[in-house]
């Protein structure tokens, strides 16, 4: 990232000019993504949550799970969560995984679908570069994750950002391939940690449709109770590592010296 920041200061302003169509071109194609997403989350959830708050709702929850029972339905949510990891902005969605396949196959095909996703954003980013991920990616973001440009303990960072609610996993995934962070290890070492939330959303999803009322307020309250560490948290952790980057620049700074 650093890198590409360098090299945009000395590239001309014809090879700028052509650098902002690029990016003007990545937005708009993110938009339309976005849209066909939006839309397709719509298809899914519509007959779901039709008639919410009725007293027939979840019998007619249940009669709308069993259309999503076959190949197609399963494709449709496995597309549609390959694409909330392409479309950063849209919310999670396994809680209607486990809604339509219970807490365990919702869960595999919630994280079958992240994997996918995240193959196809680290091709496209490696392929297309930083324009990719400025298109995508806020300028608030790129900056406040910018101590994963050259860190030695990457994987091990990775995994706790991972692991804390509240860190935006999709927009690491888009950020993650211009780091040095091998392809192998991302996958093999990193993308597992984000089983643990995925099957905490499937297990509430399945609850609901089950009429485990108990259990789904106790996983409410879990999901609330996390949520609140990740707020408080959060911050302070990307804090210590941004400021243990700072110290390590400055001692080898220290060092050529």
């Amino acid at each position: 990232m650093k890198v590409e920041k360098t090299k945009q200061n000395e590239l001309s302003s014809e090879q700028l000019e052509k650098k902002s169509k690029r990016v003007y071109h990545t937005r708009i194609i993110s938009c339309i993504v976005f849209i066909i997403a939006m839309a397709g989350i719509t298809y899914l959830l519509y007959p779901i949550f039709k008639g919410v708050g009725e007293d027939n709702w979840l019998a007619s929850v249940q009669e709308s799970i069993s259309q999503y029972s076959g190949i197609s339905g399963l494709l449709i949510f496995l597309a549609i969560q390959t694409l909330q990891v392409l479309v950063a902005v849209i919310p999670a969605i396994q809680v209607v995984g486990g809604m339509l396949y219970g807490w365990f196959w919702g869960a595999i095909v919630s994280f079958i679908g992240i994997v996918f996703g995240s193959l196809l954003v680290w091709g496209i980013v490696k392929k297309l570069g930083s324009p990719i991920v400025e298109s995508v990616v806020s300028e608030k973001h790129l900056k406040r994750f910018s101590f994963l440009e050259d860190d030695r303990k990457l994987i091990i960072i990775l995994i706790v950002l991972y692991i804390i609610p509240g860190i935006p996993k999709d927009v690491l995934t888009y950020i993650v391939p211009l780091t040095k962070i091998k392809m192998k290890s991302f996958f093999l070492y990193v993308i597992p940690f984000r089983l643990p939330s995925i099957l905490l959303s499937t297990a509430l999803g399945s609850n609901v449709t089950s009429g485990n009322y108990r259990w789904t307020m106790v996983f409410i309250a879990v999901i609330i109770f996390v949520a609140l560490l990740g707020f408080i948290f959060k911050d302070k952790v990307l804090d210590l590592f941004s400021k243990r980057k700072n110290r390590t620049k400055k001692d080898n700074k220290e060092k050529t010296l």
